[in-house]
């Protein structure tokens, strides 16, 4: 099932959601939200059945709601949506926006569609009757494949993820490329309800946070070959407008190190765990008071 609506398609099998010419695999709680407010429309959804459907048999914070669909709203407008989708009613809920015309499709599979031309033919000869089988056996054996390589992006995916509790206050972005490095400062974090999100390239952690909001980013220096990694994802941060605060956790420490991090507009360096762990926390202060 595909919904159109605004300047934007969402496609319901695929999980995905197509913005003129930009095309991205949706995050599942994203995906289930729009999906949900898309087939209750023009109902007003109220927080507790929300949090029922998009965390069941959890329970979560008060304000995990509202960061879900701020976060949703951010990625909607970062790739180009023309018009607001999801409407807040004050003291009741959410909605989507009832002013937006919403067109509902069943796009027929392509094996169908051969199938159905089949059925055209049925009368014809029998090389016609050959040669449609040919293309149905070819179209199935392409969709299996897009199929298994769909598959194959949806574990890669999987890289992104990391853990955050029910009730996290807060996120951080963890860019190193041997993430099991720092299991134990990452577990610190999580018991103190912080949701830790691992990544392992500059590239991977510009798209990001891109799309997702993060209270610090946290960088190792040298990675997969080019020493300077995390100086150059700071300053690409910076370049972009992005002020989310930024640290360097790494095993050598010198004043030289400590000065460029802060001339590019990070927020310090730091060797030893409790130094890491004392820096992110203030990021956090009022959340953990």
């Amino acid at each position: 099932m595909e919904y159109r609506f605004s300047n934007a398609t969402l496609n319901a099998k695929t999980q995905t959601l197509d913005v003129e010419d930009k095309k991205i695999v949706l995050e599942e709680r994203v995906f289930n939200l729009l999906l949900y407010l898309l087939d209750t429309r023009p109902k007003v959804c109220n927080q507790q059945e929300l949090v029922a459907f998009l965390w069941p048999d959890s329970v979560v914070s008060p304000w995990s709601l509202p960061r879900l669909v701020s976060d949703t709203r951010s990625l909607l407008q970062r790739l180009g949506v023309d018009q607001d989708i999801i409407v807040t009613v004050r003291g009741q809920g959410y909605k989507f926006n009832p002013e937006l015309k919403v067109l509902q499709q069943s796009p027929k599979d392509e094996t169908q569609l051969n199938l159905e031309l089949l059925s055209v033919e049925r009368h014809s000869d029998g090389a016609h009757l050959k040669f449609w089988i040919g293309v149905t056996l070819l179209m199935c054996s392409i969709c299996i494949w897009l199929i298994i390589n769909h598959s194959f992006e949806h574990l890669n995916d999987k890289e992104f993820k990391a853990s955050e509790p029910l009730d996290a206050i807060g996120r951080i972005l963890w860019v190193d490329d041997n993430p099991t490095n720092n299991k134990k400062e990452q577990g610190y974090f999580l018991k103190h309800k912080i949701g830790v999100y691992n990544t392992t390239s500059t590239q991977e952690a510009l798209l990001l946070l891109s799309m997702y909001e993060y209270n610090v980013v946290i960088s190792d220096m040298g990675r997969q070959g080019e020493p300077l990694a995390g100086l150059k994802l700071l300053r690409a941060m910076r370049t972009r407008g992005d002020d989310t605060p930024f640290y360097v956790y790494t095993w050598v420490e010198s004043e030289n190190q400590i000065s460029v991090i802060k001339a590019a507009g990070g927020q310090g360096v730091a060797t030893k765990k409790v130094d890491l762990y004392e820096s992110v926390l203030l990021h956090f202060h009022n959340e953990i008071l």
